[in-house]
């Protein structure tokens, strides 16, 4: 069977699990674990964490920022961002890099002083790495430390427990919709500002999450690589829970509401229609607010402790919900509950992305006529 005719969960699971420990469904996880106490023989040691990507060149929506430095930035941000999900204190990077014979040397460093930009952020140190010649690529290795007590994992949500972002959601899937497709320029000119600037540091809440890590108060949590509603399901698959989510608290800025209606020269207008009339459902796009955004389970006794450490590190802690026993997967408004269906970034998925969270919108709007009478 080719590699094609597998959605990217079943090859981890049916193919790679085979090989690596960690592609199994109960050990999967946003890095790689090893516990220090084995390896130490001190029952209080913490946990090595580590992760590696192969981040792709993109673009980015600001002009005057060095393409190269904010590459590297994202190499750097997207390798250290499951790291960070984790709990963990990220501590080194190091990177692979194949570059062309003629590319200018200011080029590369312009693409190290991206990486240093983002490992000051996350305060890590860049330990080094391997060069080679070829197309432009890199693979980097981020790793980290987390307490015993402080690791989080994809399970261990808890019924009753409340459900947390690290911030506004949709944001970056607006951002890079108008931008791939040319329509940067008919954004609103006050908002313009706050386009151009989104993902400029490619760096999630990282010291804010660790410290509350620290205290043991996230039950489960992951990165939003793939979604939100990717992070709702594995509540359900990794916990045989289910959790509701509140549609009036779902963080989705002004700024995204009131530029939504320039999707309409995109995609179909019946779907732009269904964004229009409820606003906040972008924030169950696939994912495109990583690395900026994670999101947690805590104990509901937590939560203002913990808001109260993100405010010191001028980043938010947004409840939308809670864990419930019942194993579905709801969005409430008002009274009404409306099932949320399966849907999240696949990278082995054949049709454009687009067109599937247009499908999966359609679908879910179908489903939730109810909400308009």
């Amino acid at each position: 069977m080719q590699i094609m005719n597998y959605r990217e969960k079943s090859f981890i699971q049916d193919v790679l699990s085979n090989f690596a420990v960690t592609a199994s469904p109960a050990q999967f996880d946003d890095a790689i674990v090893i516990d220090l106490a084995e390896l130490s023989g001190k029952p209080d040691a913490g946990f090595l964490v580590y992760s590696m990507d192969q981040p792709s060149f993109i673009q980015h929506a600001d002009p005057d920022l060095n393409p190269f430095r904010f590459y590297g930035r994202w190499v750097a941000g997207i390798t250290c961002n499951d790291v960070i999900a984790m709990g963990a204190r990220c501590r080194g990077f190091s990177l692979a890099l194949a570059v062309p014979p003629e590319t200018e040397v200011s080029d590369l460093e312009s693409l190290m002083n991206g990486i240093t930009d983002v490992l000051d952020r996350c305060g890590a140190i860049y330990e080094g790495g391997n060069l080679d010649n070829g197309n432009l690529s890199t693979v980097g290795c981020a790793w980290g430390v987390a307490p015993r007590s402080g690791i989080v994992r994809r399970s261990g949500a808890r019924v009753g427990d409340v459900i947390a972002v690290t911030g506004e959601l949709g944001f970056g899937w607006l951002e890079f919709q108008l931008r791939k497709h040319g329509l940067s320029h008919q954004i609103r000119p006050d908002d313009w500002q706050k386009f151009r600037a989104y993902k400029s540091m490619p760096v999630g809440a990282a010291a804010a999450i660790a410290e509350v890590a620290e205290h043991g108060w996230f039950t489960s949590g992951m990165d939003l690589s793939d979604g939100l509603v990717e992070f709702l399901y594995t509540i359900r698959q990794r916990n045989d829970l289910g959790c509701i989510i509140d549609y009036d608290l779902l963080p989705v800025s002004q700024t995204s509401k009131e530029n939504l209606p320039l999707l309409m020269k995109i995609i179909d207008t019946q779907v732009t229609a269904v964004l229009i009339r409820d606003p906040a459902l972008i924030a169950l796009e696939p994912g495109y607010d990583s690395p900026l955004r994670h999101a947690f389970t805590l104990h509901s006794d937590t939560v203002e402790q913990a808001r109260k450490i993100f405010a010191l590190h001028d980043a938010e802690l947004r409840v939308i919900g809670r864990v419930t026993h019942e194993p579905t997967v709801l969005l409430r408004r008002e009274k009404t509950q409306t099932e949320i269906p399966e849907f999240w970034d696949d990278k082995l998925r054949q049709e454009s992305i687009l067109a599937a969270w247009s499908s999966f919108l359609k679908n879910f709007s179908d489903h939730s006529s109810h909400w308009r009478g």
